[in-house]
């Protein structure tokens, strides 16, 4: 796989999850795949943790300078020497041990491939709710306009270049936003490969989500919509 594929992985402040992610990596039979973990700062133990579990596993890690999750992803593309590219968020886990090998088979002549994710919980029906809206949400939309997720997406490096990566002048909804620039031919969507928890409603606020996702979708051809910050990211 290592041939294949490398997998960049944009954080902040993941003490809590970036161990957990490294041990599933491992358990991924990922051998050498080289990891790109673009860090924006940190503030934790998130760069501790990664050195510890990059020896305990003895995985092949590099970590740069990030930035918001574009800036982030874009930043460890260019180390990429890979015909594929993984983005991942640090919070994720996967639902099945080949989760990263099913998805490098299920990509086939698609340009670009992303998951929508399962819920890490079952005792929010809030989030319940919201994990089950996003599923079919992002199905519909993806008829029209492909539209990727940013906890797990898979691009051909050079199908990335050629539409010059992710927009970092947006502060919300960049996968989205890069996603648009694929044809719907050229995208494969599938569910299931790796699981989320709720972290992002309770911080963020469930009504507060809606909102966003509701203006998002009205001002969707507005490009200066999605420079404005509404918090998401405090």
């Amino acid at each position: 796989m290592y041939n294949l594929l490398t997998i960049v992985i944009p954080i902040k402040n993941e003490e809590k999850y970036i161990g957990r992610l490294l041990q599933e990596l491992y358990y991924q039979n990922i051998g050498s795949t080289q990891i790109i973990i673009s860090d924006a700062n940190s503030s934790d133990k998130s760069l501790e943790i990664i050195e510890c579990f990059r020896q305990l596993y003895d995985l092949n890690i590099i970590v740069i300078k990030g930035g918001l999750p574009s800036v982030g992803r874009n930043r460890g593309s260019t180390m990429v020497k890979t015909p594929y590219i993984l983005f991942i968020d640090g919070d994720i886990t996967f639902t099945k041990n080949n989760a990263i090998f099913d998805a490098i088979l299920l990509i086939g002549d698609k340009e670009l491939l992303s998951s929508t994710p399962v819920y890490f919980g079952e005792t929010d029906i809030f989030a319940s709710v919201m994990f089950f809206m996003n599923k079919y949400t992002t199905a519909l939309l993806s008829k029209f306009h492909p539209f990727a997720v940013g906890g797990f997406t898979m691009v051909k490096t050079e199908s990335f270049n050629r539409v010059g990566g992710y927009n970092e002048n947006v502060i919300q909804s960049e996968d989205w936003l890069f996603s648009k620039q694929f044809k719907p031919k050229e995208f494969k969507l599938i569910h299931g490969l790796f699981t989320q928890d709720n972290r992002r409603f309770k911080k963020f606020g469930y009504l507060n989500m809606i909102k966003m996702m509701v203006n998002n979708f009205i001002n969707r051809n507005n490009l200066n919509h999605f420079k404005k910050d509404n918090g998401y990211w405090d």
